[in-house]
């Protein structure tokens, strides 16, 4: 596909980044700094203001394009852009980048007025830090709609320390497929005995997921949540939690007016306070790091840094914090918390659910070559009416539930594989030709 991206500020990177190797890209952009992005990408660069009608018009011409992703930081210019695309090409596929909810126009299958699809990372970024939440042993958390499963990782509870993963009696809506131990991960997992410093990968329903936290044992639930900025990103965390059935107290802390004053109104629920919330004096009178939760939600890196290192050194029970940056990932990382989420790790998992065939890639975990993809079994594949124990499947290769008419099954050794069947599999190799030489050469995940 020949798509064309417009912007190439952080969600415009990523979104090249991430399907450059697939699809022939082009990138426009009228900053002269951001032209280096031809020489690290395989894309190619139009220096034009990619937000006038002209400009659009020559460059769908000019590289025949199939696609218009509109990635510039003003959600009203990137549905007129998407609108414009439009009048070009009737038929081009647009999707556009939207922030605030208010912009978030409904969309119906065949797209809405000139847009067909839309991308939020900042929404989708607010949902994670919810689910993350309110799932008190989480430490990251993906799900793909259109399959109706998704993937989370768990900190290990006293209740299943030392036992074997095999003698779990593990919910029905879900199971798990890897464990990470010393920064390694192991997808052999059925004999494996529990560490107390593992972490459990668990793949499911939204209602498995929930299920899981809860059997491994919950020590104490979260009621009392602090936000730190009323971001678009705290805004609606702030909804989403007061939104749940069970009771909870919610607090949002920032220090501009005008922003305060528009939280009050928007979240009248949850308790508005407007402090400073980096002053330590501010920190111990209103007791931020004592919460059950903590989430810092600003858009500045480096404040979300300084939060994440006080929230560690006041030993806050659960701090959830995020990065915009890649360059940043490190640092964070240094911290020492688990609970950090990459905004460019949203950014990839929109964008893949828009442009990459599912066969392609379906979801992303943290790690660069953590992904998920689908095959389809056909009538000739190795696979067909195969028991799953009997295939050779290379130790970084996992099949780690089948879609079957309708219903997710979570294979084990003895499941005989079906014509038809829909495999999800998990992959954390960085070597094409090993996946292929189990899928077959039409299956290329972008690794």
């Amino acid at each position: 596909m020949r798509v064309i991206i417009i912007g190439a500020g952080n969600v415009g990177y990523v979104s090249a980044e991430t399907i450059c190797e697939v699809h022939d890209v082009m990138v426009v952009d009228n900053d002269p700094s951001r032209e280096y992005i031809k020489t690290k990408l395989n894309v190619s660069f139009l220096s034009e203001d990619g937000s006038n009608p002209r400009v659009i018009r020559d460059a769908i011409e000019k590289h025949r394009a199939e696609a218009v992703v509109s990635t510039l930081d003003d959600d009203t210019t990137n549905l007129f852009v998407c609108m414009i695309a439009k009048r070009v090409d009737p038929k081009i596929l647009t999707i556009a980048s939207v922030n605030d909810p208010d912009f978030r126009i409904e969309l119906t299958s065949g797209g809405y007025e000139g847009v067909d699809m839309i991308i939020s990372p900042e929404m989708k970024t607010a949902e994670k830090m919810y689910r993350m939440a309110i799932l008190e042993n989480v430490t990251d958390y993906e799900f793909v709609d259109s399959v109706g499963i998704g993937a989370a990782v768990y900190r290990v509870t006293p209740k299943i320390v030392g036992k074997i993963v095999l003698h779990l009696d593990l919910p029905e809506e879900c199971s798990i497929f890897g464990i990470y131990r010393n920064k390694e991960l192991i997808l052999d997992v059925d004999t494996v005995e529990i560490r107390e410093k593992d972490s459990i990968c668990v793949i499911g329903t939204r209602k498995g997921l929930e299920d899981f936290n809860d059997y491994i044992g919950v020590e104490n639930r979260a009621m009392e949540f602090v936000i730190l900025s009323g971001s678009i990103v705290g805004a609606n965390v702030a909804k989403m939690l007061l939104s749940d059935k069970r009771k909870k107290i919610v607090k949002i802390v920032d220090y501009d007016p005008r922003r305060c004053s528009t939280l009050t109104k928007i979240v009248p629920e949850a308790m508005t306070l407007m402090e400073d919330y980096k002053d330590p004096a501010v920190q111990a009178s209103e007791d931020l790091f004592k919460a059950d939760c903590l989430l810092v939600t600003s858009g500045s890196d480096d404040t979300n840094l300084l939060m994440c290192m006080s929230a560690k050194t006041y030993e806050t029970v659960k701090p959830i914090t995020r990065y915009s940056r890649p360059e940043y990932k490190s640092v964070f990382a240094g911290t020492g918390l688990d609970t950090i989420i990459g905004y460019h790790n949203i950014i990839t998992n929109e964008i893949t659910r828009c442009l990459l065939p599912d066969e392609v890639a379906l979801m992303r975990m943290k790690g660069d070559n953590e992904l998920f993809f689908t095959y389809e079994v056909g009538d000739k594949s190795a696979f067909c009416d195969k028991y799953l124990g009997d295939m050779r499947i290379p130790e970084k290769i996992k099949v780690v539930a089948i879609s079957r008419e309708g219903r997710i099954i979570y294979p084990s050794l003895d499941t005989k594989i079906l014509e038809k069947d829909l495999l999800i599999v998990f992959t954390n190799t960085d070597k094409k030709a090993i996946v292929k030489s189990v899928f077959g050469k039409n299956v290329v995940p972008e690794l």
